[in-house]
């Protein structure tokens, strides 16, 4: 199977940056078995824009999807739950409905992979294929911030939807016998 990094797409400069949500959404909670502690639909804000252009994902501080992207993901994975969080710029009378999906947080780098020193970036991501399973997207556990991994068919799914503000990286994988995918 092939793997990618999925992120917010830099390019997309009026994309929604969301202010004020420290406290309100705590990302430990982020995960099976702790999600229930975590409103089942909220209102955040984002700064101002009148030229805002609410793509397919937001991937800081948390990830955030589209009812496209969400919609692909439950066809995937039905046993995923998400969170309803409605974004907000009041100055310019714009919202927009995202969800939180409740991911699974997989240790599932090999061995090969780079990290920081204090495990706040991923220089080199290598996926323990054997260690992955069926998911079709999760988060790399033990990481701040959250890293994203999507399989190949889920992604293809999202980007033929006409999505936008996607950035993908090609992951590579090795078995447990070294040998790479």
């Amino acid at each position: 199977m092939n793997y990618f990094l999925l992120e917010s797409d830099p390019l997309y400069t009026d994309a929604p940056t969301l202010r004020d949500w420290s406290g309100k959404i705590d990302r430990s909670c982020i995960m099976p078995g702790k999600s229930h502690q975590i409103p089942a639909r909220m209102i955040l804000d984002i700064f101002p824009n009148p030229h805002m252009v609410f793509t397919d994902i937001i991937d800081f501080p948390f990830l955030l999807l589209s009812k496209t992207c969400m919609d692909v993901i439950k066809f995937y994975e039905p046993q995923v739950i998400s969170k309803q969080i409605i974004l907000l710029d009041a100055e310019n009378r714009q919202k927009q409905t995202y969800y939180l999906p409740i991911l699974p947080h997989l240790d599932c780098l090999a061995e090969e992979s780079i990290l920081s020193p204090d495990r706040s970036e991923l220089k080199e991501g290598i996926l323990d294929a054997g260690r992955i399973g069926r998911d079709g997207i999760f988060y790399i556990a033990g990481l701040s911030p959250f890293y994203t991994v999507v399989r190949l068919d889920v992604l293809e799914s999202m980007l033929k939807r006409g999505t936008r503000g996607i950035k993908v990286t090609p992951m590579k994988a090795v078995f447990d016998e070294g040998r790479k995918v």
